[in-house]
């Protein structure tokens, strides 16, 4: 919604209405010291209120409370998350980006900041999924230090909003009439350090609050702001495809290249180093006033931005399309038909360059009110509207050729060997007698702009009521309305030099390049080229005027808008009572929501794309229960069940299409698709054995009714397809060539179902353990219906995953050391070009925090992050074929916090 008068109007309700309270703000008593915490206490209270929040909860939820966040080494939210169990991240960049909740991935779950659903889009590296488009909530945009909370609600209730398979993360920033002192202040600087990039830092963040005599008014703010520069270096191959029509091949018998043709080759080995800039700044600021006993209001605004530049660049041979007039020379295969080894004559040698510059900003306002009628009757309501923009208005890629491949007369032809006998993820690579860092032999052949943008926008509001019938019983009821925009769109000005205006065809390099060299710290083979010419982006767009070209909109397809108002009723009937002797408690209840949901997109037609428009509304009817036994004042038994949805992703539902000419696919959306539903099951047991102390073991499954799911057609020819041929400009494929055309479609359900177990406990009064341990299995059927089943785990899932912290902490000095462990999980089934599957490879990260308390005042800290270097290691097919081999240091903050 862009309506420029939204924001003031919903300023003027919510001042005059109210706020609804979400699970977190359930917690009074617990949230009545947050930020005394924050402050003043230490590591060892935060455990206290995370355990009295599971114990005190009708369902299954883990929390970290604030004193938790600002000690542990994170970097962001998704790092501060991933010590809850169960929940595991991806990163891009070296710093967590997004989260997956019992093998369910980021799609799966829903986000709410001070009690609002929210969206926060950034854009990544093609290997970490580039710009979000989806669903998925990216929390590398906001600083940890600016929340208090972190809630992770694993089963449903009916009065929390639906829209999750996984979870609802609930983020919670500070109340000023919670703290003990009328006015109270927090610096925190830190200065960062990277081993690999050797670049310096800074990391500043600070609060201050303060409040009346009365305690009926205060006031807050915090600020953060990071800047970070890193380096990421690695090997990747674009994946491997089965070898094609070499011209010749050397060691073949009688020299016959189809001999090799049912062999994987790497499509574009190359070796890389990506420079990542990133400065994030963050501010929050809350008005919170009780004018009586029975009512308060509170006014949250939220604001964030990221901004980032990167720049990739990579020497690479292409041997995909380009095959046909390449010569094999030799090759080495192994047991699984892998092409391990390879020697080229007359290859199409390509350095490239690509420079983004990206830009989010979110905001975010909310105001709530609550008031209670009588002793047993209160009523809460909320509104709320967020915006996140992100924006890539410069993503120019210049490409220089060797020049035979440009087809310069007499030019020498190329010569390249990759070999991975001594190593399966950092293969030898060299160029013969070939000298990649003499521009002689290069020639400017290609440049690219793409700009895009996703916009993301939900205005929320609740009104919610409480009845408090007798002492064991509260009837609650409530209604919502969400109204959701998304709007993405991308230009694109493609070409060879040829078709530049003035330009008559490949230039000399001279004066748009310099040399840049990789490798200290990776590890890779002896003998292996780690030094060449790398284009200067903006000298090589200045060359051919880049700036004052018109980028044309032929990438229409990519330009597609959802919106959706999703209006939801609930009733709950919740109980605190006994049953045998035993205390027992919990919740029951119903939610009904109708989502009205309208898309856009671009189909191809002709001459002339058409802009098609679908509306579609569909309801869904949700039961859940929650039930607590407790055993014993120690020992609890719970129960839940519900069934959940998740709304399809963005781009699945708008009708228009995609042309990817790089990996030779079309791929077309639909509007009609229905949501994942499923019904999930949780069983617990949970002994808090002493003080501070927890031992649980939690069983969970989730039938899934339906599946969302490809239908892929392969190897259809691209002029059945109907399509204009310039859609191809720019990229290495061919109008001959054939392509593999995907359809979102409903398929068939499948299973999840998993444990994990928990233990945490202090061995003395300053030193604990807290260890957990999360095992997931899943079957889904990824075939259309009509189609014959095709059963694989969940993609984004790690069958086990598990983290542990083990923490000393007296009155002076504290120490701790985190290892985290994510195993294998899926990105990609069927797999593309012929490998049967794509996944991610397991991680372990060791993290370590020290601190020591100068005075009551000053904090001294030192953090490490990723001290064992852990690699981005991506992998196509159960054979292993490496397709990234990344890394970027291990991080340091050397910081001081002062408490006023």
């Amino acid at each position: 919604m862009n309506n420029p008068n939204v924001k003031p109007l919903v300023a003027a309700i919510a001042l005059a209405t109210a706020a609804t309270t979400s699970y977190a703000q359930d917690n009074s008593a617990d949230d009545a010291q947050l930020l005394e915490e924050v402050v003043v206490t230490g590591f060892r209270g935060s455990i206290a209120s995370s355990l009295n929040t599971k114990r005190d909860a009708a369902g299954s939820v883990d929390a970290i409370y604030a004193e938790d966040i600002a000690d542990f080494p994170d970097q962001n939210l998704a790092e501060s998350l991933q010590r809850i169990p169960g929940v595991a991240i991806t990163r891009d960049a070296g710093e967590g980006r997004q989260v997956s909740v019992r093998g369910l991935g980021p799609q799966f779950t829903r986000v709410q900041i001070n009690g609002m659903e929210a969206m926060s889009t950034t854009g990544g590296t093609d290997s970490s999924g580039g710009a979000n488009r989806s669903r998925s909530f990216d929390f590398n945009t906001f600083a940890s230090e600016l929340f208090t909370e972190l809630a992770v609600l694993k089963t449903s209730s009916a009065d929390v909003d639906e829209g999750s398979l996984g979870a609802t993360i609930q983020l919670k920033t500070a109340r000023p009439l919670d703290a003990d002192d009328n006015f109270n202040a927090a610096v925190n600087a830190q200065l960062g350090y990277n081993d690999l990039s050797e670049e310096s830092d800074p990391k500043l963040s600070a609060v201050i609050s303060g409040k009346n005599d009365s305690e009926t008014f205060g006031w807050l703010a915090s600020v953060s702001y990071s800047d970070r520069n890193a380096l990421e270096e690695g090997f990747s191959t674009v994946r491997w495809q089965q070898s094609g029509d070499w011209i010749s091949c050397g060691n073949c018998a009688d020299g016959d290249p189809s001999e090799v043709s049912d062999y994987f080759h790497p499509r574009i080995p190359r070796y890389g180093k990506l420079t990542h800039e990133q400065e994030r700044i963050g501010f929050t600021g809350t008005l919170q006033w009780r004018p009586t006993d029975r009512t308060e209001i509170v006014v949250d605004y939220l604001q964030s931005t990221f901004d980032a530049s990167r720049d990739e660049e990579f020497l690479e041979a292409l041997i995909r399309s380009e095959a046909d007039s390449t010569n094999l020379l030799s090759y080495e295969v192994d047991s699984n038909g892998t092409m391990v080894a390879g020697s080229l004559d007359n290859a199409n040698i390509r350095i490239e360059n690509r420079h983004d510059e990206l830009e989010t900003d979110f905001s975010q306002f909310t105001a709530e009110l609550t008031h209670d009628f009588t002793d047993s009757f209160r009523v809460s309501a909320l509104v709320g509207t967020s915006e996140s923009s992100f924006e890539n208005p410069i993503q120019t890629t210049v490409i220089f050729d060797d020049k035979a491949s440009a087809g310069i007369e007499g030019a020498t032809p190329a010569q390249y060997t990759w070999d991975f006998t001594s190593n399966n993820e950092l293969p030898e690579v060299s160029f013969g007698n070939f000298d990649v860092q003499n521009p002689d032999n290069f020639v400017y052949t290609n440049i690219r702009q793409r700009p895009n943008y996703t916009d993301n926008n939900f205005d929320n509001f609740k009104f919610d009521a409480e009845w408090d019938i007798n002492n064991a019983l509260t009837l609650k009821g409530g209604v919502s309305y969400k109204s959701y925009e998304f709007d993405v769109g991308e230009k694109r000005y493609d070409t060879s030099l040829s078709g530049i205006d003035s330009v008559g065809g490949p230039i000399a390099i001279d004066g748009l390049y310099y040399i840049t060299s990789m490798g200290d710290g990776l590890g890779a083979p002896s003998g292996t080229t780690l030094s060449w010419i790398s284009p200067d982006v903006g000298a090589a767009s200045d060359a051919v005027g880049l700036d004052s070209l018109p980028v044309s909109n032929d990438r229409l397809q990519d330009n597609r808008s959802v919106s959706e108002d999703d209006t939801g009723y609930f009733v709950q009937l919740d109980w605190n009572t006994e049953l045998a002797g035993m205390g027992f408690r919990g919740n029951a209840g119903v939610r009904y929501v109708e989502t009205d949901q309208s898309s856009s997109g671009f189909q191809d037609a002709g001459d002339e794309p058409v802009l098609v428009t679908v509306d579609r509304t569909y309801d869904d009817t949700l039961p859940a229960i929650n039930t607590v036994l407790e055993v014993t004042d120690n020992m609890f038994v719970r129960a839940s069940w519900a069934k959940v949805m998740t709304r399809p992703s963005l781009s699945d539902v708008t009708p228009g299409g995609s042309v990817d000419g790089f990996n030779n696919t079309v791929s077309y959306g639909n509007p009609f698709l229905d949501p994942f539903r499923a019904d999930a099951i949780d069983l617990s047991w949970e002994w808090y054995f002493m003080d501070d102390a927890l031992l649980s073991v939690a069983y969970f499954q989730k039938d899934i009714e339906s599946f969302i799911t490809s239908r892929t057609d392969e190897g259809v020819a691209w002029s059945d397809l109907g399509l204009p041929d310039d859609l191809l400009n720019g990229t290495p494929a061919d109008p001959s060539e054939s392509f593999d055309v995907n359809r979102r479609v409903n398929g068939g359900g499948g299973d999840l179902d998993g444990f994990e177990i928990q233990y945490q406990q202090p061995f003395t009064e300053n030193i604990g353990i807290i260890l957990n341990y999360t095992k997931v299995d899943s079957e889904v059927n990824y075939a259309a219906d009509g189609e014959e089943p095709d059963m694989n785990q969940l993609t984004g899932m790690s069958p086990k995953s598990y983290n542990g912290t083990l923490y000393f902490e007296n009155d002076t000095f504290g120490a701790r050391i985190s290892y985290t462990f994510r195993d294998d999980y899926l990105t990609r089934y069927p797999g593309r070009n012929g490998n049967d599957l794509e996944y991610t490879a397991s991680t372990a990260n060791v993290d370590m925090s020290l601190n020591y308390n100068v005075t009551e005042s000053l904090k001294l800290t030192l953090e490490g992050i990723n001290l064992t270097d852990e690699f981005n290691h991506q992998v196509v097919d159960s054979s292993d074929r490496v397709s990234v081999y990344h890394h970027t240091g291990t991080q340091y903050y050397l910081g001081a916090q002062y408490k006023f």
